[in-house]
């Protein structure tokens, strides 16, 4: 920016006069091929970064997912500037960080360089990376910068096997045979099935509540395959459940088709079939001769082709009881698939457009969908857009490689000019890999190719159309006569809902309102949700303390943490024109929602902010009594970019939480407003601790003398007590294929009624017997909701510090480990920063000053007086990390003294360490035989 300019801003400051700055537009400039499109430095391109999800501010960020193969060069453009963003020095290198890098050690602050020559390069070795990202930060000053992150590829290179599920999400699913075994596989797709039913690999078809509370799902009626249901509960324990015997569902080949055409045959209904045959449940997953049989309804006698619906109901038990396979010989259903973990099929649904039963579909398959510009998607498709041999002979005999019996549909013999015929299996289609555009054909899918990128942040309406493929590419091998065509409904490089992030915002939620003026907090982060790409909805789980049922607390859902982009309360309330009275909990007022997952609430979408009046008619009545609550909200559009937002709340005694790997151990702290427990399971379990008591070094100026904070086991966790979590570490992974640090898991708790003895809380320690004459002390906090400005200590009314606050993390995540790159990493207590928070469900250590705060506890259970307790009494400046350390002792563990950390510095000093430590930095109070590290050298005993 020009020095005029930056003169007139700081003139406009010091009169008092604010600028309401509108977000800019940036972009990457470059003259190479980036996403498939080729640049230009003098003109604005394609290449728009988008407003960062990651660092939010003044961050805009561009995924890279195709690129050169070796490197490029590119400035920055920002609306606004007549120069763009440059090095100093043509073709500065700019070294690629890893992904998720809050802090880069490689980046460009060239904040005074403007012009339009000289440019950053960016080098790599070919296929070295999956995708990379652009940075940059156009705050004006110092903090100007750029940077590059990468993701590499895996282990293996370009041959790195498809794999999308490993552990399959809590709900029912369609389980069976269904895909072709000539899907590739490999890195191409996620591969074929057996000839029987697969439990663990391609579990896509997630069964959908419905109003009456039954489960349904559909898929196309001509599949030969073999399927039953799959129940997984939140324990992951897991059922399968078929037919009594196995049910065969078929054509008229054999005689009269079964079920009749748009009939259903099963156990539900106020007539079930004479046939029918109860559900039978089974631990083990094996077919066991209970289970539908389907052969393809295109059999050339009827050829009604079309879809079945699976349906179900449950007992009073939870489980899968009566049952229900209706046919629809009007609807055909296709999918699209995310490579998220977890991600289920997307179905788009295609009507007949002529001819009854028989006519031609229209092939306009529309859904819409999320896209975080990062993902890949494949479309699942089955159908031949010509298998007329006399006509398209090449086509025809690629496709009798997969199905041999293919045919036309009976729909040509009605004269709907159609020539499309249907395999009996599913493929995976692609576009080979690259971003999509209408141009090289990129827009056009087929089987066995890599799948195709959206570099969209937010809703996008799709379609797939099986009947506007390339037919030259559907004559090529691996397509066995297969290519259709995805579309992006409106402007191609524009999202139609934009979302970078998605939250909870309102009185209803803690931490994004003012209690004190009412106002609602728009850039809070206390009340962002994350995308669940096993329910494709955004959701978030939390945990109410006040019972909040028929009293005034409300929300909306709101985008990119703006005002003016949010989901409220619809119009078209007939009855009470108040909107929010729409959402109920209970009671049988029709005209109302319970917003369970049968009967969810739908909302609108808004560019205008609340209006004065609180509470407004269009806010969201929050009236779920104390609990966890898990919210569901699934914006999206039809076809007709009609708005068809809807919301479910459910309530949970199950919450499944994230655990990050540290230093060998998956650790975090927690609190929730309601007693909790671990939901104990095979691989994962959980353990609970307090932290009883802090110890001061020996010597406060010893380096090598470390504070300790003894931690006691407990039974649960009370309600409103902060705690530290440590999972067990799931065995199921071979040791070469260990988890790494940063690596998440999730861990499950469940709501419990165990309560400890009224002013007893020593009865929660699972050693008490062995603390008898022991007082209860838990220097833990909670933060059931976030504190945004905790900071790193509290005051007295004259400024003396009372306690001193430490957050719970790995030495190698800290900001002083990574300027100074000294030291092994280890878990421990380290002192926040003067801008330090506390999130949400989480816990933080708060060690007195002195003896006499708090009445004394800290004569007894240990105070510290002064910044550090590691390298003595320095001066206070209450936010130098590396003076944080503390060795953490959990008492199930403390065998003569071992703890979890390491010294945090090696001095180059005679006054070595006199302590043994083993050779992974563990210090212990008595060797045995084996080697150690002493004074420096090593030690055999």
């Amino acid at each position: 920016m020009k020095k005029s300019v930056k003169s007139l801003l700081t003139l406009l400051l010091l009169l008092g006069v604010t600028l309401e700055m509108k977000a800019a537009d940036v972009y990457l400039l470059t003259s190479q091929t980036i996403n498939g499109v080729v640049g230009q430095y003098a003109v604005p391109s394609n290449h728009k970064l988008a407003p960062s999800t990651s660092y939010g501010g003044n961050v805009y960020s561009l995924n890279i997912t195709s690129m050169p193969a070796t490197g490029f060069w590119f400035r920055i453009g920002v609306s606004g500037e007549s120069n763009q963003m440059r090095p100093k020095v043509n073709d500065a290198p700019l070294t690629i960080n890893d992904e998720g890098t809050q802090d880069p050690t490689s980046y460009s602050i060239d904040s005074d360089c403007y012009g339009n020559s000289n440019a950053w390069k960016v080098s790599y070795t070919a296929d070295e990376y999956e995708y990379l990202t652009v940075n940059v930060d156009i705050t004006e000053g110092t903090t100007r910068r750029v940077w590059i992150e990468g993701k590499k590829t895996s282990a293996g290179g370009s041959d790195e096997p498809v794999a999308l599920s490993t552990d399959v999400e809590p709900g029912y699913y369609l389980v069976g045979n269904f895909f072709s075994k000539h899907n590739v596989g490999g890195d191409v797709n996620p591969g074929g099935d057996r000839d029987t039913i697969e439990y663990t690999k391609h579990v896509y078809f997630k069964f959908e509540q419905q109003k009456d509370n039954s489960f349904a799902f559909s898929i196309p009626a001509c599949l030969t395959a073999h399927a039953k249901i799959l129940a997984v509960d939140d324990y992951d324990n897991k059922m399968v459940y078929g037919p009594g015997e196995v049910v065969k569902l078929h054509g008229a080949k054999n005689g009269t088709a079964l079920p009749v055409t748009n009939g259903a045959v099963g156990t539900m209904g106020e007539t079930p079939t004479a046939d029918c045959i109860p559900l039978v449940g089974s631990a083990t997953l094996a077919e066991n001769g209970n289970y539908w049989d389907l052969e393809t309804r295109n059999d050339n006698v009827t050829d009604d082709d079309g879809m079945y619906t699976f349906s179900f109901t449950l007992d009073g038990d939870g489980n899968p009881c009566d049952w229900q396979v209706k046919h629809d010989a009007t609807t055909r259903v296709s999918y699209i698939l995310g490579d998220m973990e977890g991600a289920t099929a997307q179905p788009l649904f295609d009507k007949r457009i002529s001819g009854g039963d028989t006519g031609r579909y229209s092939d306009n398959n529309v859904a819409s969908l999320y896209f975080n510009g990062r993902n890949k998607y494949w479309c699942i498709g089955y159908v031949v857009n010509n298998v007329n041999s006399e006509n398209a002979t090449e086509q025809y005999e690629q496709a009798i490689k997969a199905t041999p019996d293919i045919h036309v549909t009976a729909s040509v013999n009605a004269n709907h000019d159609d020539n499309s015929g249907t395999h009996d299996k599913l493929f995976f289609l692609g576009n080979g890999g690259y971003p999509y555009n209408t141009n090289d054909n990129r827009n056009k899918v087929r089987p066995n190719q890599k799948p195709f990128t959206l570099n969209l942040y937010g809703i996008k309406r799709v379609q797939f159309n099986a009947n506007k493929g390339d037919n030259e590419l559907a004559k090529l091998d691996d397509s066995y006569g297969m290519s259709a065509e995805i579309e992006l409904k409106g402007s191609n490089d524009q999202a139609d809902f934009t979302i970078n992030t998605m939250s909870m915002i309102g009185d209803a939620v803690e931490g994004t309102y003012d209690a004190k003026t009412g106002n609602w907090n728009y850039t809070s982060k206390a009340g962002d949700m994350e995308y669940d790409a096993n329910e494709r909805c955004f959701s978030l789980t939390i945990s109410t303390e006040d019972e909040k049922y028929n009293t005034s607390h409300y929300f909306r859902f709101v985008a990119n943490h703006k005002a003016e982009q949010n989901w409220g309360e619809t119009d078209h309330n007939v009855e009470t024109n108040t909107g929010f009275a729409r959402s109920r909990y209970d009671g049988a007022d029709d005209a109302h929602h319970t917003c369970m997952a049968g009967d969810a609430n739908d909302v609108q979408y808004r560019t205008t902010t609340r209006e004065t009046t609180t509470p407004n008619k269009k806010d969201i009545l929050w009236n779920r009594p104390a609990g966890n609550w898990r919210i569901k909200f699934y914006p999206g559009l039809d076809k007709d970019n009609n708005d068809v937002s809807y919301y479910t709340i459910s309530g949970t005694k199950v919450v499944k939480m994230p655990f990050t790997y540290r230093v060998g151990r998956f650790i975090r702290t927690y609190s929730n407003s309601v007693a909790m427990k671990p939901a104990k399971k095979a691989k994962n379990n959980v353990k609970v601790y307090a932290a009883y008591k802090y110890e001061p070094p020996m010597e406060v100026n010893d380096c090598y003398s470390e504070g300790k904070v003894y931690l006691r086991e407990l039974k649960y966790i009370p309600a409103n007590m902060g705690v530290v979590l440590v999972g067990e570490v799931p065995a199921d992974k071979a040791p070469a294929d260990g988890y790494k640090d940063g690596d998440k898991v999730d861990f499950y708790l469940k709501e419990t009624d165990d309560f400890y003895p009224e002013n007893n809380y020593e009865a929660l320690w699972i050693m008490a017997d062995q603390y008898k004459n022991d007082k209860w002390n838990n220097y833990l906090k909670p933060t059931v909701t976030p504190i945004d400005k905790l900071g790193n200590a509290d005051t007295d009314d004259k400024g003396t510090i009372l306690h001193r606050y430490f957050g719970l993390g790995n030495f190698h995540s800290t900001k002083y480990y990574k300027q100074t790159q000294t030291g092994d990493d280890y878990i421990g207590f380290f002192r926040f920063t003067e801008n330090g928070r506390s999130g949400a469900n989480k816990a933080y250590l708060s060690i007195p000053a002195n003896k006499t705060v708090d009445g004394g506890v800290g004569a007894t259970y240990g105070y510290i007086d002064y910044n550090g307790q590691l390298l003595g009494n320095v001066a206070d400046t209450n936010n130098n990390q590396s003076l944080a350390k503390m060795a953490v002792i959990f008492d199930d563990e403390d065998n003569g003294g071992t703890t979890t950390a390491v010294r945090e510095v090696k001095m180059d000093t005679a006054d070595a360490d006199a302590s043994f430590y083993t050779l992974q930095g563990i210090k212990v109070s008595h060797p045995v035989k084996g080697v150690y590290i002493h004074k420096g050298k090593k030690f055999i005993k």
